[in-house]
């Protein structure tokens, strides 16, 4: 009795996988092995496409496939949703994130306006006990 593990992919990599696997246990030769993978590499990661993308590939940044020129939109290679997805909480939530010399320069700046806050306050305290 075999035990086997899967995990939730897309049918993309899975497909690579299932690929590579198909080489590597059927050839024991390393150097045909490495030539198998670099074709499979260079060879788009869209389902039915067989394109090479030797000189020119795009990565997707969602789900990190190599895609040729005519799949590489993500809505066009089933990144659609990631995409609407990503670009509704930019627009909902847009954070700008501050360089670590911006930031110091604002901590000082409220260090330095609280310190002076509470100065004032003190001397105010001051001058009423004395009336």
């Amino acid at each position: 009795m075999s035990t086997s593990t899967s995990t939730k992919t897309k049918e993309k990599p899975k497909l690579k996988e299932t690929e590579l696997h198909k080489i590597t246990s059927s050839s024991k030769d390393l150097d045909e092995i490495l030539k198998n993978v670099k074709k499979i590499d260079n060879t788009c990661s869209f389902v039915k496409c067989k394109t090479s993308i030797a000189n020119f590939a795009i990565d997707c940044k969602y789900c990190k496939g190599r895609f040729c020129p005519s799949h590489s939109l993500p809505e066009i290679h089933g990144c659609g949703e990631a995409v609407r997805r990503d670009e509704k909480d930019k627009f909902n939530h847009p954070y700008v994130k501050l360089n670590q010399e911006i930031h110091e320069k604002a901590q000082t700046k409220l260090t330095m306006k609280l310190k002076q806050m509470q100065l004032d306050r003190k001397s105010k305290q001051g001058s009423s006990s004395k009336k």
